[in-house]
């Protein structure tokens, strides 16, 4: 006899995005042969673009200068990797230096929007959800224009015949914004307004670390939430910016606000937590200071869609309604990733994709009935911050 308390669902899976395996044994130079050769074609394209942008915006003494900092600031496996990438590309477009200025394009100042949603149930198991808002247009040989969404896939890396490491990646870019460190923690790192590359290569010159391949190497060598946060929350990074996290552990959730080395902020929030005792069992960042008022909608109008919700709710598909909101989900999300460290689930889907149903669920409790379109009052939402955005990234409107 059926049980009448479940709704089965019977899902339609979202179009996966490519996958990839690393293997950590492998030689550095070897590891990314398969993925750069499967993106060839787009690798080349946007080389054009990148290189452009590169020499629009510095001259050649200051992109030396990024190298010779950002170079430094990188361990020396990461280093190998571009040199193998560089030898397979074969092409002056992509030096082993372009590749590694493309690996810390925030450093540089490459703007982003960027939401991020941790959510614990009832038995603290936390939920990560993230979109990546962000644009990299480019020609193709074709003459048709493609972006990030075309070049998103997930790579898991193993070591001793161990998946250790999920991560969203784009060609060429080989260190960690979004990932999950399997039964251990997940990363999401936003933008933070007062990012300036200026003053991000001054702190690189007095030491301060670039993030995407420190946190890689984290990653690969924290098996656990509270070491890796403690780590991160000690180092001296960079460029100001946002770090969510979740864990595997029980309530285990946090956002850091990170300032540019060595500031340390009076007016920066501290470390936002999950916190059951205090019934805290849900975290929202965007790209504002929590203890300011919001540069946008985004983070006001989904704090008070959260309040309208039931912890009891909580769940994968819960997590994917709340992402996919019409308050997040913009024409700039170029994914959305949601992942549970305490399970191992993650999944990732395109701006065109619909979230993917996949839980048995409790009759009554929140369930996605595919792609959230935008009405046009959400659209006029996001006018002001798309407008701010294209302008920095130099995208007609």
């Amino acid at each position: 006899m059926m049980c009448r308390n479940l709704l089965f669902l019977l899902a339609m899976p979202a179009a996966a995005v490519p996958s990839f395996d690393i293997h950590l044994e492998t030689a550095p130079e070897l590891r990314w042969a398969e993925v750069t050769k499967y993106y060839m074609k787009d690798i080349l394209a946007m080389g054009e673009t990148f290189n452009r942008t590169l020499h629009n915006k510095f001259t050649v003494e200051e992109l030396k200068e990024w190298a010779d900092v950002l170079s430094n600031g990188v361990p020396k496996e990461f280093l190998d990797e571009f040199r193998g990438m560089e030898k397979i590309v074969n092409s002056p477009l992509w030096t082993a230096d372009h590749i590694l200025l493309f690996n810390h394009l925030y450093e540089l100042e490459s703007p982003t929007m960027c939401s991020g949603l941790l959510a614990a149930q009832e038995d603290g198991t936390v939920i990560h959800g993230r979109n990546m808002d962000y644009s990299f247009l480019y020609k193709m040989p074709d003459g048709s224009t493609h972006d990030w969404p075309d070049v998103t896939y997930d790579v898991n890396f193993w070591r001793e015949g161990k998946k250790i490491i999920t991560m969203v990646g784009w060609p060429l870019l080989v260190g960690a914004h979004t990932a999950m460190r399997y039964d251990g923690w997940t990363f999401e790192q936003n933008t933070r307004t007062t990012n300036n590359h200026s003053l991000n290569l001054e702190a690189g010159k007095q030491g301060a670390s670039p993030f995407s391949m420190n946190i890689r190497h984290l990653l690969q060598t924290i098996p656990d939430f509270t070491t890796a946060l403690a780590k991160i929350a000690s180092t001296n990074w960079m460029a100001p910016q946002y770090f969510i996290m979740a864990g595997a552990g029980k309530f285990e959730g946090a956002v850091l606000t990170i300032d540019r080395a060595p500031e340390h902020l009076a007016t920066t929030p501290p470390i936002q937590r999950i916190n059951a005792s205090k019934g805290l069992w849900h975290v929202l960042q965007t790209n504002d200071d929590v203890n300011k008022l919001s540069l946008d909608p985004r983070r006001p109008l989904t704090e008070i869609l959260l309040a309208t919700k039931d912890q009891r709710e909580v769940n994968e598909n819960f997590v994917w309604d709340m992402i996919r909101a019409p308050t997040l989900f913009n024409p700039l999300t170029a994914f959305t990733w949601v992942a549970t460290p305490a399970t191992g689930y993650h999944e990732t889907i395109v701006h065109s994709e619909s979230p993917p149903q996949h839980v048995m669920l409790l009759e009554g409790s929140s369930t996605v009935q595919g792609s959230i379109k935008m009405s046009d009052q959400s659209r006029q939402l996001f006018k002001w911050p798309l407008a701010r955005y294209r302008m920095l990234q130099g995208i007609d409107a």
